[in-house]
């Protein structure tokens, strides 16, 4: 089963790193080779220090309040991102994407520590967000994404609410 949790996890960073990539792409953002690796490598610094913190606090906090505490967080995260009439690319928009992809991956690097996913989990995943960013990018480029402008600000509320709506009640 904690195989399976880590495939699902990974899947999840992956995605997340997609999405990220598809909305910079999409919305035609500037976004230089050096920004892209700090995101990456951060991304997966972030993942590997909580992945140990989800170990050590494994004996502490139990598994289903770490989930209801995680899913209220999403929920906020959510409406947040919804009310937000400035959005995350006015001005210095690396940081701000940095702190914005990593907020979930927080608790993904938690989740996983509680798990024991495995040492090699954070490595992994980074990876995979950083190919699957890359990917996002091509692909917002490459295709037609007019129809989906009525979507961008609708589907990242969308995501985060129904995970959060999940790990709050059905976890």
């Amino acid at each position: 089963m904690t195989f399976l949790s880590s495939i699902f996890l990974v899947f999840f960073i992956a995605l997340d790193g997609f999405i990220w990539g598809w909305i910079i792409g999409y919305r035609r953002h500037y976004f230089p080779l050096t920004h892209f690796l700090l995101l990456s490598i951060g991304t997966g610094a972030v993942l590997w220090l909580f992945y140990h913190v989800g170990q050590a606090l494994d004996e502490v906090i139990p598994f289903y309040v770490f989930n209801k505490i995680s899913g209220v967080f999403l929920l906020i995260l959510s409406v947040y991102h919804l009310i937000d009439t400035k959005g995350i690319f006015q001005k210095a928009v690396a940081l701000k994407l940095f702190i914005i992809i990593n907020i979930d991956n927080i608790g993904i690097g938690l989740l996983a520590g509680f798990d024991t996913a495995g040492r090699y989990f954070p490595f992994i995943a980074g990876g995979l967000f950083a190919l699957f960013f890359l990917f996002g990018l091509y692909v917002a480029y490459r295709a037609s994404m007019y129809k989906f402008q009525q979507y961008g600000t609708l589907l990242p509320f969308c995501i985060l609410f129904s995970m959060g709506f999940f790990k709050l009640f059905f976890s």
